[in-house]
């Protein structure tokens, strides 16, 4: 499930102020350009995930006969497919 614009800039503003009140970080700028950062940050990660997603798609569609064959539980090989492309480039799930 895709969060929404709200729904990550709540997940940012919430990541700032714990790591605020926790005294894990001072700011040297203002909260909402810290914040702005952080929300990004998420985005692309976000937009990384969707991409190793495609390309997870893609490496099964060319064992889709196998897998119907051998009666593989498809979201779990999805998942295992997905670390291992994830892994592969560095991206940590």
């Amino acid at each position: 499930m895709a969060l929404n614009e709200k729904e990550i800039y709540f997940i940012a503003d919430k990541i700032v102020n714990t790591l605020i009140r926790k005294g894990l970080i001072q700011l040297k700028k203002d909260k909402p350009v810290i914040v702005d950062f952080v929300k990004q940050t998420l985005e692309q990660d976000a937009q990384r995930e969707k991409e190793i997603d495609q390309k997870t798609l893609l490496y099964i569609e060319n064992y889709k006969e196998q897998i119907k064959q051998e009666n593989i539980d498809q979201a779990k090989f999805f998942q295992m497919i997905k670390r291992k492309i994830a892994e592969r480039e560095g991206f940590v799930l």
